[in-house]
């Protein structure tokens, strides 16, 4: 057993990464991560600083005010504006919608400030819509916004949040006299209906002249899909009123700001992408959590568990990340650490306090966890302790990713890629805010993404490398709901194609509707319009985290749970009786589960343990319908279509999450199975791949696990067992760096590889990849779009894998997610079959 996986030391690294040395960083931040301090004070040092990034830092780029604002305005501003705030108002007065993409902390909010501003002094009728995607940020900006136009700028402006936590009494006010009101798209799919049934509403949505979507990044996959109808909607009632606001988008970086902003609104956008803020050095460290090799000596190829060696093997992300800002801490750099979900915020905590106890320098911090499942109060109080550098450190989930105003902070810990980069320079940039030097250090957790940038770091630096934001409005479930919550709002004519669908789609979906009898059957579009003729509410009908429109309850029957409705998808897969999860700092063991109530529900009990539970499943693919074609040189075809994907999952594991040690299992779920109606892709190969692949094959066949011969659904030969882990290889690898190209969560995309498939355009081996939601929300398209670049990402991040496995490792193709329990699994199989693929792209183009 060699090593080869424990971090590299410095020599082994690119000449163009170091430690943190006396050339470059703050000078706190070169003692407290050089190598002579690590060496001398972090507990078990074992080089674990993979490579190291200076970032230098960055004159500011400014207008005088007075060029782009009103004498009124710019005289009470007190400062020049950022060259990009200034475009961004330019464009705005030249009647353009504006999408921002500028890095954290670059003042895109005061773009829109200074627009509803203006607005005010040329209309002081004018009006604005401010969207914001969580209340913590919404209550965070309406102070902003006052402080900004009440104070700065002396406007008598009436500005209000409107949501789910607002008071009837200071509805009614808001309604009849805000000027600008903040809600979330949620809230707006539920107030838009009453615009007819209010004098407040009428008088605000006559005189919008500004729609503000913030941080825009974050409408992505189903979520996106419904904002994307609301959005449309809105612009449907607001023609009505005679009112055509202009839209301002922020975001973070993305690849494809105004495709994204126009899919979204329907609108076109201009792009502001230069960044004219100033930034101080910022240093950036990636660090890999260290390897025991010899632990996974008895968990080697087929003879026991890898998953859970590896587990056991390699140091965990999250208390290593908490040892790094302990170490940071203790020596005075207050830092915020990130981590993926919010029980990890307790534990961080809770494994940063120890930490200091074992640090050899005594010392003493304050450290608190930060989630949205805290109350209002608590996390208030969090943010002010960290602005006002009361506290030493704080562990939140991606809560403050967004632009919560905490001040700066000297130094950021992320637990783990946070799966993009937006997200990763989003959480980076809450560091050394302004002309402050800043460090940032990302600990590798345990899967390939964080494996593929470890290796290859450039990819976070490159400009080139951005990802695609997804979101689709193709899928005609989410379509339906909405067609007939925009009925409720007010009839549908035939004036409305633009905004709902286009004129077949639209006219296609009234049709089914009036069939159903939910619309008036004796309307006509084009004569009169087709009123609403269901129940009351449709937008009732409608969840933004499904398609279904159905959600699961969660209640506790032993305690209280505060806990967001759970998506038919999820409830099937990660709520089934007998599993374990944590929710805000408390586990839970789900009891029952009601599927077929009107209103399903998931009962859980509180319960103390250190188990979690990871579900297997089984799958058939069915019912295919071809919607595009990618025809290949020598009979290798790739097609993007629908079909109908039946999961079971029918099964669980029991694992100690602290050493990822198997404790029971598989026990029986006694969960139905799932349908989905869902969009996908599927790589065919040629008919006879199996045999070539396996006869040019250099290197023994693969013994079949004891787990296999349990599986009626894996290949006992060996020759078939051995291809069909290499099939399964190609699967998980693409799916599990396909974020690398696009914002998509790949816990939201299943696949399925299988030797042979009854469908016609399937002569051989196929893998599908499919969306894991009811109807598709575009993440198997942008796939099937990319696949070319994934399958090449994918083979060299394979092949390079420093674990050397055949059966591969977390690091590069196994998969927590993976209902076969990882296995088969060949990366050499795997390899070849990627390699026949990019051939066969290589000779189309050449044709």
């Amino acid at each position: 057993m060699t090593d080869s996986h424990s971090p590299r030391s410095e020599h082994e690294i690119s000449t163009d990464t170091r430690m943190l040395r006396p050339d470059g960083g703050t000078a706190r931040h070169r003692e407290v991560l050089s190598e002579s301090e690590l060496k001398e004070s972090f507990p078990d040092w074992r080089e674990q600083i993979r490579h190291s990034e200076r970032l230098d830092a960055q004159s500011a780029e400014t207008v005088a005010p007075e060029d782009v604002l009103q004498d009124r305005l710019a005289s009470r501003l007190g400062h020049d504006l950022y060259s990009h705030q200034a475009e961004a108002l330019e464009l705005l007065a030249a009647d353009e919608n504006v999408v921002i993409t500028t890095s954290t902390s670059s003042g895109k909010t005061l773009i829109y400030q200074l627009q509803i501003a203006r607005n005010h002094l040329a209309n002081d009728d004018a009006t604005a819509l401010c969207l914001f995607p969580t209340k913590a940020l919404t209550n965070d900006q309406e102070q902003a916004l006052n402080d900004r136009l009440r104070g700065e700028l002396d406007l008598d402006t009436h500005i209000g949040t409107y949501d789910g936590d607002t008071k009837d009494e200071r509805k009614r006010t808001v309604r009849e006299n805000a000027n600008v009101i903040l809600t979330n798209p949620a809230g707006l799919n539920v107030y838009l209906p009453r615009h007819n049934k209010d004098r407040g509403w009428h008088r605000f949505y006559s005189n919008l002249e500004l729609v503000v979507i913030d941080e825009g990044h974050e409408y992505g996959g189903v979520m996106g899909t419904h904002v994307a109808w609301i959005l449309r909607r809105l612009r449907r009632v607001l023609a009505h009123y005679g009112a055509d606001p202009q839209f301002v988008i922020t975001t973070a970086t993305i690849g494809n700001p105004a495709a994204h902003a126009s899919t979204l609104t329907g609108a076109e956008f201009s792009v502001v992408s230069e960044d004219g803020s100033p930034r101080g050095n910022r240093d950036i460290v990636l660090w890999e959590p260290p390897l025991d090799d010899e632990t996974l000596e008895g968990y080697d190829d087929g003879s026991g568990d890898l998953m859970e060696g590896f587990e056991q093997a390699r140091r965990s992300s999250a208390r290593e990340a908490s040892s790094v800002t302990a170490h940071l801490a203790v020596n005075g750099i207050q830092t915020l650490q990130f981590t993926t979900a919010r029980q990890g915020t307790e534990i961080g905590a809770k494994q940063t306090v120890q930490a200091v106890r074992d640090h050899p320098r005594d010392g003493y911090i304050d450290v608190e966890p930060y989630h949205a499942g805290l109350g209002k109060r608590k996390r208030r109080s969090v943010e002010n302790q960290l602005k006002s550098a009361d506290l030493d450190a704080v562990i939140s989930t991606n809560a403050l990713e967004l632009g919560i105003d905490i001040g700066s902070v000297d130094a950021t810990v992320t637990d783990s890629y946070p799966g993009t980069k937006q997200s990763f320079w989003q959480q980076i940039g809450r560091a050394g805010r302004g002309t402050s030097d800043a460090l940032s250090v990302l600990v590798g957790g345990t899967d390939a993404m964080d494996a593929y940038i470890l290796d290859n770091p450039g990819y976070l630096f490159d400009d080139d490398t951005v990802e695609d934001a997804v979101v689709s409005i193709d899928n005609d479930r989410v379509f339906a709901d909405h067609l007939l919550a925009a009925a409720a709002e007010r009839p549908l004519t035939a004036e409305d194609a633009p905004y709902l669908g286009g004129e077949d789609r639209f006219r296609e979906m009234t049709a089914m509707w009036q069939d159903a009898g939910l619309l008036e059957q004796a309307g006509d579009l084009d004569a009169g319009g087709i009123t609403y003729a269901g129940d009351r509410r449709p937008q009732s009908r409608i969840s933004l985290y499904g398609t279904t429109g159905i959600d699961y309850e969660v209640v506790c029957t032993n305690g209280e749970i505060e806990h967001d409705p759970v998506a038919t998808e999820r409830a099937y897969r990660d709520y089934h009786e007998g599993a374990l999860f944590l929710h805000a700092g408390q586990q839970y063991e789900v009891t029952e589960v009601d599927h077929d109530q009107p209103h399903p529900r998931i009962h859980v009990e509180e319960v103390a343990t250190t188990h979690y539970t990871q579900t297997l499943s089984t799958k058939q693919v069915q019912d295919l319908d071809v919607k595009d074609h990618t025809s290949l040189a020598g009979d290798y075809d790739i097609y993007f279509g629908t079909g109908t994907v039946r999961i079971t999952y029918g099964s669980y594991m029991v694992r100690d999450y602290r050493t990822g040690e198997l404790i029971d299992g598989p026990l029986p779920t006694e969960t139905p199975p799932l349908d989905l109606q869902t969009e996908l892709l599927w790589v065919s190969l040629p008919e006879d791949h199996l045999r070539t692949t396996i006869n040019a094959l250099d290197a023994p066949l693969l013994e079949p696990t004891e787990r296999a011969g349990d599986d009626p659904r894996v290949p006992m030969e060996q020759a078939r067992y051995t291809y069909a882990g290499g099939l399964h290889a190609a699967e998980h690898g693409i799916i599990q760096l396909a974020p690398l190209e696009l914002m998509i969560d790949n816990h939201d995309i299943g696949g399925l590889s299988t030797p042979s498939h009854p469908h016609e355009t399937i002569p051989g081996p196929t893998w599908f990849v499919h969306d894991g939601i009811d109807g598709g929300i575009g993440f198997s398209k942008a796939i099937y779009e990319h696949i070319e670049t994934l399958a090449d990402r994918t083979r060299e991040h394979i092949a390079d894998c420093e674990c050397g496995r055949r059966r591969g490792c977390p690091l590069c193709v196994m998969s927590e997610d993976c209902g076969n329990n990882n296995d088969p699994l060949d990366t050499a199989t795997g390899t070849m079959i990627l390699d026949d693929l990019l051939a066969a792209f290589d000779t189309q183009s050449e044709r």
